[in-house]
């Protein structure tokens, strides 16, 4: 059933697909992510928003632990159906990218939309949207088998739960103290 799912998206490629879908790949990439954890946790330290700047570098290594605990745990071999686009290394279960963008951007929407709320759920849908974007691109590029993108997505969507539930609990992080996570 897993490869016939991924012939499917294989049989609708197309430049564009494939230009938009290689942009998906860098998106969700480890070099991307790290620099996307580490800029925002040093903007909320700049800002004595320690409480905010603690949980983004702690979802970073929670990700960053669960993914690569898991991948060597079950080291599933990734899908070799036809010529990559782009090549990725490494283990298929669970997808990464799938895990790291439902983990980051929905919180990432939550965060920034502390003091706007009239946009959060418009913001929530787009980071959403955005993870669903990324884990389809896994399936066009032939990188991962659906259940490793599945996978990923209830990794990331639980993590970012808890996240958002934690700081739901929270009163935003007052300028010039010190709060901890």
């Amino acid at each position: 059933m897993e490869p016939g799912v991924l012939f499917f998206f294989h049989a609708h490629a197309s430049p564009i697909l494939d230009a938009l879908f290689r942009a998906s790949h860098v998106l969700g990439d480890t070099p991307f992510c790290t620099v996307l954890v580490l800029t925002l946790a040093l903007a909320h330290w700049l800002k004595s928003e320690r409480r905010e700047s603690g949980l983004w570098l702690l979802l970073g290594a929670t990700t960053f632990l669960l993914l690569e605990g898991l991948k060597y745990a079950v080291a599933r071999s990734r899908p070799e159906l036809w010529p990559r686009l782009v090549t990725q290394g490494g283990f298929s279960f669970p997808s990464g990218h799938a895990t790291a963008t439902a983990t980051f951007y929905p919180v990432l929407a939550w965060i920034a939309t502390r003091q706007r709320p009239r946009l959060r759920v418009t913001a929530l849908a787009l980071s959403v949207a955005f993870a669903l974007f990324v884990g389809l691109g896994r399936l066009y590029l032939g990188l991962h088998w659906p259940s490793d993108v599945l996978a990923g997505w209830a990794l990331g969507a639980t993590q970012s739960s808890v996240a958002i539930a934690w700081l739901r609990r929270q009163p935003l992080s007052p300028p010039g103290q010190d709060g901890r996570v």
